[in-house]
């Protein structure tokens, strides 16, 4: 696990405190954000798999349970584990399908993780799409966590939507579009944004109101 970080030393980082005024208060009053990266395609995915539809903490709680039942999360393990038993560590009916299909598609080469490293985020995410189970947040958990593609926003993602309606006050989630405006100055680091909105949540901040959490 290889674990990037981004501080108020980076270059990136000051250049996104200067393009808004309330991302420039959050970034400064956090700091440090970091990113962790599971360079094991497979094991990416399946995490974000299990991710689908549920919170981060019940992600996590289903993916160290299956870390911890099954040792290495492979394609060959998954594909000769009982139905059954994946469905004893938590997981539906529907996500063990979806792995053992994504397990397949690597063990018959239908997917190259190697190819992913020269192509396009949008051709890595129609490839990814293409197999049942896998969808466009999925797929974008994928470029960010295991690419660690810095251009990425995951407009379906329920994180930013309500960080970005906690950060500038808004009296609903924004839609895609509102979030691609919110964005239009960070799309080439919206990865990087993104951390910083995912730790404001990770460290309780949206429980206040923005000008109470960052003082200043």
């Amino acid at each position: 696990m290889i674990c990037l970080k981004y501080d108020l030393n980076d270059e990136r980082v000051q250049y996104l405190i200067r393009t808004d005024e309330m991302l420039g208060k959050l970034i400064r009053y956090i700091g440090t954000s970091e990113l962790a990266i599971e360079k094991d395609g497979f094991k990416c995915l399946v995490k974000y798999i299990v991710g689908q539809q549920i919170s981060d903490k019940a992600r996590e709680t289903i993916w160290q349970r299956i870390c911890t039942t099954f040792g290495n999360v492979t394609p060959d393990i998954m594909l000769s584990t009982n139905d059954s038993d994946l469905r004893g560590v938590g997981l539906s009916g529907s996500k063990v399908e979806y792995i053992k299909t994504l397990a397949g598609s690597i063990i018959e080469k239908r997917i190259y993780f190697e190819e992913f490293q020269t192509l396009s985020n949008k051709d890595i995410i129609t490839k990814l799409t293409a197999l049942k189970g896998i969808g466009q947040w999925t797929a974008e958990m994928y470029l960010i966590f295991s690419l660690g593609r810095e251009n990425v926003l995951s407009k379906g993602d329920g994180t930013i939507k309500r960080t970005i309606q906690w950060m500038y006050d808004l009296k609903e989630l924004p839609s895609s579009k509102v979030l691609t405006e919110h964005f239009v100055n960070w799309n080439e680091y919206a990865t990087i944004v993104s951390t910083y909105l995912w730790k404001s949540i990770a460290l309780g901040l949206t429980q206040k109101s923005f000008d109470e959490a960052i003082p200043g």
